[in-house]
């Protein structure tokens, strides 16, 4: 963009803002490692801080100094805060243990010796692995404002704490044990980096390709229609979109079991977003990520990249994300064929730049650049069911496995184990490329 005759340019991303999975033993790091492209990338921690009411925390780097600020804040569960983040840190340790056995990323017990076996090899991850994480707190803690605290975290998998276990929500610690780290360049960069492998492999990479249908022939997958009519054909066919939008419009019910069907179906699709870009005139004294919540409960993520990356923006500037979650049932009313699409889109913004000024005073005046993404925002670019951000919804519910009732068509990204989030689909993506073609 342009302001008085000098080009400025933001850099921003619609979700990536901190990767897990960058430890020695993490599923990304070893996804680099064996595509040869560990240097390709620079990653910068990402810092956390935390706006309660009554109650602000700059998160230390290691778990070790986060367990002894929150005990220095909290004195009365001293005791409780150790046994807890020891706890936790079992659990997390626990999930990833024996990861050379399963191509570099965790995964639940797969052989009836292994299955026997977990409760003694793996006695954290048992211990909790059914327990919800709100039970977890209850357990340890009775301050309100520290479990308050400490169920922030779950916002990046669900508007509902109450459905996701303690062992759903270990690998989120690992923000605090292992670190969180953005891509120098913005996530673009990491696409673009395992683009370039693919095509380095004899691959291509088709953008504005939307798929019209998989084919199907002899009851397997065979490649997919284009819209348009072309035809790519494949010895198998891995797909990492909205499950809905697979098996019931590109696949079609009549390729699938009715059981199945009704199963996918039935799902239960995860909380929808909203989100204000800025590009601003000044660099924010925040850390790059930090979650701000008001007194009536909601909760507002304020993203600044450009902290730990400054040539995402202009010198002296910096490219600003603000995101809230969108409980799903709230998600569905947004259409931007509505004659007042506009107009709520704004005025949605403008409550979120309302409650990010309290942090950040003045911020209206200094905003140079502008754009809002509403849940049908997401919708229409990442074509997911209402928006969902998460695939879906956290907890008990069923998903399906990797491979599907339809021959030599695998399922990867959210929909899947083990769930949303960068090291997720990437666990997801490994586990897939191994089914297709086993290691040797």
């Amino acid at each position: 963009m342009r302001r008085d005759g000098e080009r400025l340019r933001y850099v921003f991303d619609a979700g990536v803002h901190d990767v897990s999975g960058l430890g020695p033993r993490g599923p990304v790091t070893n996804l680099l490692r064996r595509l040869e492209i560990g240097d390709r990338l620079e990653w910068r921690r990402m810092g956390h801080e935390y706006v309660l009411p009554g109650f602000r925390l700059k998160v230390p780097g290691t778990g070790e100094e986060l367990v002894r600020a929150l005990q220095a804040r909290f004195p009365a569960e001293r005791e409780a805060i150790a046994a807890f983040f020891a706890e936790m840190e079992g659990i997390y340790r626990d999930l990833y243990a024996g990861v050379e056995r399963t191509g570099g990323v965790p995964c639940p017990p797969r052989m009836p010796g292994e299955m026997l076996a977990y409760p003694c090899t793996h006695p954290y991850a048992f211990r909790w692995m059914n327990i919800p994480y709100p039970a977890m707190l209850e357990r340890f803690f009775q301050d309100a404002s520290l479990k308050r605290f400490l169920i922030l975290l779950t916002g990046y998998l669900s508007d509902r704490p109450e459905a996701l276990t303690a062992a759903q929500m270990a690998p989120l610690f690992g923000y605090y044990f292992d670190g969180g780290c953005y891509p120098v360049g913005g996530s673009q960069d990491l696409a673009d980096a395992l683009a370039e492998v693919i095509e380095a492999h004899g691959g291509r990479v088709l953008l504005r390709a939307p798929v019209e249908r998989i084919l199907i022939e002899e009851d397997r997958a065979a490649g997919v229609v284009l819209a348009g009519g072309q035809v790519h054909r494949a010895g198998a066919v891995i797909s990492n979109a909205d499950l809905l939008k697979t098996f019931l419009e590109l696949v079609g019910q009549e390729h699938l079991p009715p059981g199945f069907v009704r199963r996918i179906e039935d799902l239960e699709f995860s909380t929808s977003a909203f989100a204000v870009f800025l590009g601003v005139d000044f660099v924010p004294d925040l850390e790059p990520v930090t979650l701000v919540y008001s007194e009536d409960g909601r909760g507002l993520g304020i993203m600044t990249p450009s902290r730990v990356d400054p040539g995402l923006a202009p010198p002296g500037h910096a490219a600003i994300t603000l995101l809230t979650l969108v409980p799903r049932v709230e998600a569905t009313t947004w259409d931007r064929r509505a004659f007042d699409y506009a107009r709520r889109k704004r005025e949605f913004g403008d409550v979120l730049i309302a409650l990010a000024e309290r942090v950040l005073p003045g911020l209206p005046g200094h905003i140079v650049f502008r754009e809002e993404a509403s849940p049908a925002t997401f919708a229409r670019y990442a074509r997911t069911t209402g928006g969902a951000i998460y695939g879906p919804a956290a907890g008990h519910q069923w998903r399906p496995p990797a491979k599907s009732p339809v021959e030599r068509l695998y399922l990867a990204g959210a929909g899947v184990f083990p769930g949303a989030g960068i090291e997720a689909v990437v666990i997801s993506g490994t586990l897939v490329a191994d089914a297709v073609y086993p290691p040797i």
